[in-house]
């Protein structure tokens, strides 16, 4: 019992990515934010896309998170943001926002208007390290 209570912890220490996911975070700092639905929908029925590029997934409401991890058959947590991980790097002034972060663990998009899953993938797909991928 006591590993299922920390696991959601320790998926939030992005750490643990670095260099093995790519980190999509979907933040609403509402409660009911049309955006925030419309982003996640963008992303519906694109699992094997989704899990080609390395992407976990937070969907952050508030102080509440959801993770899906699709490369690990979309393995999925819910809890408390807690103060550390990711929390810092959430613009608190922004009602709507979208991260990109690489395999490497930088930055790769930060947005506040809703990203189609084309452009998501384009931009994946234009990074070194993918391209490696796609030609192995």
């Amino acid at each position: 019992m006591s590993l299922f209570a920390t696991k959601p912890m320790s998926a939030q220490n992005l750490d643990n990515h670095k260099w093995k996911h790519r980190i999509l975070i979907v933040k609403t700092a509402v409660d009911h934010s049309e955006r925030f639905a419309d982003q996640l929908l963008e992303f519906k029925d694109s699992n094997k896309e989704l899990r080609e590029r390395k992407l976990v997934l937070y969907a952050i409401r508030q102080d509440e998170f959801s993770f899906t991890d699709y490369t690990n058959n979309m393995e999925n947590y819910t809890g408390k943001l807690p103060e550390k991980g990711i929390k810092p790097l959430l613009n608190a002034n922004k009602a709507f926002e979208i991260i990109l972060i690489g395999l490497d663990g930088g930055i790769k998009l930060r947005k506040n208007d809703i990203v189609s899953r084309e452009e998501l993938f384009s931009i994946i797909d234009a990074m070194p390290m993918r391209r490696n991928e796609m030609r192995n």
